[in-house]
């Protein structure tokens, strides 16, 4: 879920606007700037990854006259580059939408903190507790941190829309958009974790260097 319209956000606004920033700076220090430069290869994986995704983010259906759902995509995008790649790549996609009209400048803080940072973290943590917790299984890796990730990452994003709608909106209004769209959420958990668990399925059992998160010695060769 993000927000496609405003809902006159004020200081929540520009305080958004400053951490989602502030986490963006961080991500570009982290940012391996000699590889990427260096690989053309990996260059057109990046900014093809940001397109398809801008693409993917025009599809939305609103649900209400301020909430829309559509596909994050934010795990396969931690899992195929780490999160600091990730993150510049979900924000640029949101400057994309923001760009053509698709969702508001004043909401570019919040929707960048609930549909960039919340979910290429929580699917960095999902990822990172796979990798230290668990057998290195490639079924495990694929179901757990592909599909469990992304249904825990689109939650996430779904739940920071819901409360800052309920900060936002009247009791009434807000007992009507819980009964009437914000039932929509448990939905869209399936569909996301389906789709980044069949990229990247396809992803690592066919190119697995784009996926920078899966080691092929480690997953399959041991086998």
């Amino acid at each position: 879920m993000s927000f496609s319209a405003s809902i006159d956000p004020g200081a929540l606004g520009w305080m958004g606007l400053v951490f989602w920033i502030l986490f963006l700076i961080l991500a570009l220090f982290r940012v391996p700037w000699k590889i990427l430069f260096r690989e053309v290869g990996l260059q057109h994986l990046f900014l093809g990854s940001v397109l398809l995704v801008a693409f993917l983010w025009q599809l939305r259906a609103d649900i209400s006259f301020t909430v829309s759902i559509h596909l994050l995509l934010a795990t396969t995008l931690t899992l195929m580059f780490y999160w600091p790649m990730a993150l510049v790549a979900t924000s640029l996609a949101l400057l994309v939408t923001a760009l053509t009209g698709r969702s508001e400048w004043d909401m570019l803080g919040i929707n960048g903190l609930v549909v960039c940072v919340l979910p290429v973290f929580v699917s960095h943590w999902v990822w990172r507790w796979v990798d230290r917790k668990l057998p290195a299984n490639f079924f495990i890796f694929v179901l757990v941190a592909g599909g469990v990730g992304a249904a825990a990452a689109t939650l996430s994003s779904g739940l920071a829309v819901i409360a800052i709608t309920w900060f936002y909106t009247s009791g009434y209004e807000f007992t009507r958009l819980a009964n009437e769209y914000f039932l929509f959420l448990p939905l869209t958990l399936p569909p996301e974790a389906v789709v980044n668990g069949m990229i990247i399925t396809g992803l690592t059992a066919f190119m697995p260097d784009w996926v920078r998160a899966f080691d092929p010695q480690r997953y399959l060769d041991e086998k």
